[in-house]
């Protein structure tokens, strides 16, 4: 199960969809930057997906979302895949 304890890989369709959803007003680097610092300062327990192949990591900060983490086989680091709104 892929974990966030360190260094992440975050696709650019995260930083998008973090964009989108989770705060309009940032631009590409502050969104990637809000990402990162969540998951580093503000995430709880990962939580395995359904299916089995990802995980959740709810981040509560200053921007409240939920990141999807797969760890590709081989993979260096976890790669944060999309960004989801909280749920609470």
């Amino acid at each position: 199960m892929p974990e966030i304890d360190g260094p992440a890989f975050i696709t650019p369709h995260a930083v998008r969809q973090f964009m989108a959803r989770i705060d309009r007003r940032t631009d590409y680097d502050q969104a990637l930057t809000a990402i990162l610092r969540g998951l580093r300062d503000h995430a709880r327990e990962p939580r395995p997906s359904a299916n089995g192949k990802s995980v959740y990591v709810r981040v509560r900060g200053p921007h409240n979302f939920r990141a999807v983490v797969v760890q590709e086989p081989g993979g260096d680091l976890p790669t944060v895949v999309t960004i989801l709104k909280s749920g609470k």
